[in-house]
């Protein structure tokens, strides 16, 4: 049996041994809240300065839309590629600093529209920083298989693959194979393009997948391409190709595998073909701009490059715009972006009557003012087959038919293929259609 004084004791010592315990606990635990609240804190911070590196993306591409052609922030320095660092600082809604952000901004290379974009994000009080890479694009007028600003109708033994835009309306009984898109939500269509007299959306018809169509959709404004050939003469003449009025109907250019351009005067045309006179190879331009203060004619076979062909009479007056004219066969050398055309005319965008009866055309043709079209005198032929964009003011047609579907005029099957290197690489320069986009974005995981 325990004496009592031994039992007080083992009693205090187990208390002690108790309390300190529950110190020790308390100690542990008190480490853990602050360990919690400080891990808090820079899971905070640390998404904040996300956010601020996002802030950054943001404001460039909120810049780019009031300035499209200003990759120095406004200012002059550096003098090369890429372009920066310009450190802005970023305050919340209540006029309370969040932290800065740091741009360095990369240019499009020639060919392309896109721009990339690093922001640094930094907030107070934490050491590191967080950096996003985005990649921003602006669509141009080759981003469509078909562009219009009018209405247009696809038959039922039409196909389409790539985008489609109308700013009127679209009657499509065929098959598309990407989205169609209609600036309007509804329209009355014309009988010329299977109008029934009453009101329908903006996309309708018996083809589809009609999960693709989409209305309304901001139209686009051909009207700012005259700018834009104001610019492709400047461009041509300070480091491209220029040719200054013929003095005779335009000229005709034979585009070369070789990547050089065989030039001709043309005297004359009739039905049969054209009366022209040779007067000298040109190299390809430098910049990738060949315009033409006259109207043109054009083929060739295996195009190894990448150039705009502009047919624009400046200043712009509506009696005197240019068209383009395709004689023969235009192909590319590779279809896989390497080699790239675009076609720009102030007027019409027109397939010779006596062009072969099968053809492929090559590139992205843009009519500012008019058709992409064969007209309605031409003889039937067999087979028309496109590889790239058409963007045409008024309406386009390679084929005429009678209120029977009989083929009058032009080609009697038409295969249209959209490609997709065009859509952030366009030709050198093409015009564009609205504002940047953001194309993709990534955290680079390190800190600068």
């Amino acid at each position: 049996m325990r004496h009592p004084r031994e039992q007080s004791g083992y009693i205090m010592l187990t208390a002690l041994v108790v309390g300190l315990v529950l110190s020790m606990l308390g100690s542990i635990g008190a480490q853990v809240l602050i360990n919690n609240a400080r891990f808090t804190q820079f899971e905070q911070r640390q998404a904040a300065a996300l956010d601020v590196a996002e802030a950054g993306v943001n404001y460039y591409l909120w810049h780019l839309a009031h300035n499209p052609a200003d990759y120095k922030d406004g200012g002059t320095t550096p003098a090369t590629a890429p372009y920066g660092p310009y450190t802005h600082n970023y305050y919340d809604n209540d006029g309370n600093l969040v932290g800065t952000y740091e741009l360095t901004i990369t240019p499009p290379t020639n060919g392309s529209t896109i721009t990339t974009i690093r922001s640094v994000g930094r907030v107070p009080h934490m050491a590191g920083a967080r950096t996003v890479l985005a990649q921003i694009g602006q669509p141009s007028f080759a981003s469509y298989v078909l562009l219009t600003a009018t209405e247009v109708w696809f038959g039922s033994n039409e196909s389409t693959t790539g985008p489609v835009h109308s700013n009127v309306g679209v009657h499509f009984d065929g098959t598309n194979n990407g989205p169609v898109y209609s600036a309007s939500s509804t329209y009355k269509p014309t009988p010329q393009f299977g109008g029934d007299g009453t009101t329908h959306n903006g996309v309708w018809g018996t083809g589809g997948p009609q999960s693709q169509w989409q209305y309304p959709v901001p139209s686009i404004d051909f009207a700012k391409v005259t700018t834009d050939l104001q610019s492709l003469s400047t461009a041509a003449q300070s480091g491209g190709q220029y040719l200054a009025k013929s003095n005779g109907q335009g000229y005709y250019l034979n585009l070369r595998s070789d990547g050089t351009i065989d030039v001709y005067k043309v005297n004359s045309e009739n039905g049969s073909g054209l009366n022209k006179t040779y007067l000298y190879n040109k190299p390809a331009p430098g910049n990738g701009i060949f315009f033409v203060s006259d109207s043109v004619w054009v083929e060739g076979a295996n195009w190894p490059g990448r150039m705009t062909v502009v047919a624009s009479r400046l200043p712009d007056n509506a009696a005197t715009n240019a068209s383009i004219n395709i004689v023969g066969n235009i192909t590319y050398k590779q279809k896989d972006g390497s080699s790239a055309l675009g076609f720009i005319a102030q007027k019409d965008i027109h397939i010779a009557d006596y062009a072969p009866s099968t053809i492929e055309i090559d590139g992205a043709f843009l009519a500012q003012k008019g058709h992409v079209w064969v007209d309605s005198n031409a003889p039937v032929k067999t087979k028309i087959t496109t590889f790239g964009a058409i963007a045409s003011y008024d309406y386009w047609t390679f084929t005429w038919v009678n209120g029977s579907n009989a083929v009058t005029a032009g080609y009697a099957t038409t295969e249209t293929d959209f490609d997709t290197n065009l859509i952030y690489a366009p030709p050198p320069q093409y015009p564009t259609t609205g504002n940047y986009s953001i194309l993709n974005w990534r955290e680079q995981l390190y800190n600068p």
